[in-house]
């Protein structure tokens, strides 16, 4: 369900496949924390790609992680989410605070 990895540039991504509910978040929110505190890298990068479906708990799990990267200086985002898992952070207000917004959204202009 839960691997990482980690890229040339210090930057590590969390690829997330299946579902993320009452009874995978926990792992989750562990892995993310984990990642933060111990590996302490430039980024973290959340996958959703392959996830099929995200309860609150999951939602939970990603504000969590966010929370925890911000207090150590880490950067947060979370990339490639489903129709289905974009409009929940949506209707949250999250895509900001996730780095969905600045990436799905066109350029500024350039002055």
């Amino acid at each position: 369900m839960v691997s990482t990895r980690r890229l040339a540039d210090g930057a590590v991504v969390v690829d997330i496949r299946g579902e993320i509910d009452s009874a995978t978040a926990h792992l989750l929110r562990t892995v993310i924390i984990d990642t933060i505190t111990t590996t302490r890298p430039v980024r973290l990068v959340v996958d959703m790609l392959h996830v099929t479906f995200v309860d609150s708990t999951g939602i939970g799990a990603l504000a969590s992680g966010h929370n925890a990267a911000q207090s150590m200086g880490v950067r947060f985002a979370v990339v490639n989410p489903a129709p289905f898992v974009e409009h929940q952070l949506r209707m949250l207000g999250l895509m900001d605070a996730f780095g969905l917004d600045r990436a799905a959204g066109p350029p500024p202009p350039s002055r």
